[in-house]
């Protein structure tokens, strides 16, 4: 029992620093390369210099007595030590029974890893080839094929848990790759890809988190910005063009929009974000209760005749303009209702204005609406109610900025040559 305690305690110790020391490396195995009766030997020189001590242990501890003649042993004597050398036979053959075990059992653990091994080169081989394939279907002449191509990447993709990412990439892709206007085939297979991406990231596609390079794409509809990802979305250089676009995606951790173009006819800022070295024209529809929560930031922004709305409801918005360039624009801040605004809930800072107006009509809120700080002012022009209504004006509150050709209301603007 002692000897098989040790014999097991010694191939355990064995394994573990085989498993130690293969990190990082394939395994060392040299026993691996040796016959069984090389293994069964060793195993037996275990136990018999186990077994050895064993008794020496013993003899050392009955303070090595004398042996009797053997004209001493009687029928009965000898019997026993028949029975006890029977017994170490029996040990010796259980060692080498034991010996035959492990070995057979180490050779089934190798060979399930080589096994292992084996089905995830030949899966990784059938992933490759299939990667391959719908790449070469999506640059395709034939739009039918691309479409094939589409889903055979996607199909991969759900398998291809380790690699989705790729896929993903690849399919941002072909969206990023320039197209005729004209093209209405291509125009529908893009259509596609969009579908496909909104529906996978929003069922088998959720785990991992995927991130979506958009960068210098071009998107008239809205269902890109719909898209349900949890990851990061690139719409750097993008160009958005169209009708009505909703500005900011649902889930995204994190949102990019430097250089990008908004030429639709009306943009709503819905969702939060910031936007850095942008172009705006059109319509440009801010909620202040919405921007609340969401705070939008704009840095080196370029507005172009657009006209910058900004709807009201009770509680107060964060919008930011920090070195932007305003020309010809409209600020129109008619529909703020009864919002309460303090004095640094839409502030300009560090930025020109050019022609343009400023309009203050409507129902009336009291306090400042906008804060325009450190800026230049050539041209612009306030369009303010006939009549001042009871119970408040709106106001702009000019500070440390500069003025040239307009004429201030002084019933509406305050100006302060210091920051408060």
């Amino acid at each position: 029992m002692a000897a098989a305690l040790v014999i097991l305690g010694v191939g355990r110790l064995r394994r573990v620093r085989r498993r130690r020391g293969t990190e990082g490396r394939p395994p060392i195995e040299p026993w691996r390369h040796q016959s069984m009766a090389s293994a069964v030997f060793r195993w037996m020189t275990l136990a018999v210099v186990v077994a050895g001590l064993t008794g020496a242990g013993l003899l050392w501890l009955l303070g090595f007595p004398r042996l009797p003649a053997a004209t001493a042993f009687g029928t009965t004597e000898v019997l026993e030590l028949l029975k006890i050398a029977l017994a170490v036979v029996a040990g010796l053959g259980g060692v080498v029974l034991l010996a035959v075990n492990l070995r057979k059992q180490r050779v089934a653990e190798a060979e399930h890893r080589l096994d292992e091994a084996k089905d995830e080169r030949e899966q990784a081989q059938s992933f490759n080839e299939r990667f391959g394939t719908a790449a070469e279907q999506l640059a395709h002449e034939n739009a039918t094929v691309r479409l094939a191509g589409l889903y055979a990447m996607a199909g991969l993709a759900d398998d291809w848990v380790a690699n989705r990412q790729i896929c993903v990439d690849v399919l941002c892709g072909y969206l990023r790759l320039p197209a005729e206007d004209s093209d209405e085939t291509e125009r529908k297979v893009r259509e596609s890809v969009l579908r496909v991406l909104d529906d996978r990231l929003s069922t088998t596609w959720r785990t991992p988190k995927l991130d979506l390079d958009l960068t210098g794409a071009r998107f008239s509809a809205q269902s890109v910005m719909e898209l349900p990802t949890a990851g990061r979305i690139r719409f750097d250089r993008v160009v958005f063009e169209g009708d009505v676009l909703s500005a900011g995606p649902r889930q995204a951790e994190s949102v990019s929009y430097v250089g990008a173009a908004f030429r639709n006819s009306d943009t709503r800022f819905t969702r939060g974000g910031t936007f850095e070295d942008a172009w705006f024209g059109g319509r440009l529809s801010f909620g202040v209760s919405l921007a609340y929560r969401e705070q939008f930031t704009f840095r080196g922004c370029h507005f172009v005749n657009a006209t910058l709305g900004f709807e009201g409801g009770n509680e107060r918005g964060r919008i930011r303009f920090e070195n932007c360039e305003f020309e010809n624009c409209v600020f129109d801040f008619r529909k703020l209702d009864s919002a309460r605004l303090d004095a640094r809930e839409v502030v300009i800072l560090n930025s020109s204005l050019s022609r343009g107006k400023i309009d203050l009509r409507g129902i009336l809120a009291s306090g400042v609406v906008l804060r325009i700080r450190m800026s230049e002012l050539r041209g612009v022009g306030f369009v303010v109610p006939e009549v001042i209504v009871e119970g408040g004006t709106k106001t702009v509150a000019l500070e440390g900025s500069e003025v040239a050709e307009m004429e201030l209301p002084a019933e509406y603007v305050i100006v302060r040559s210091y920051l408060p």
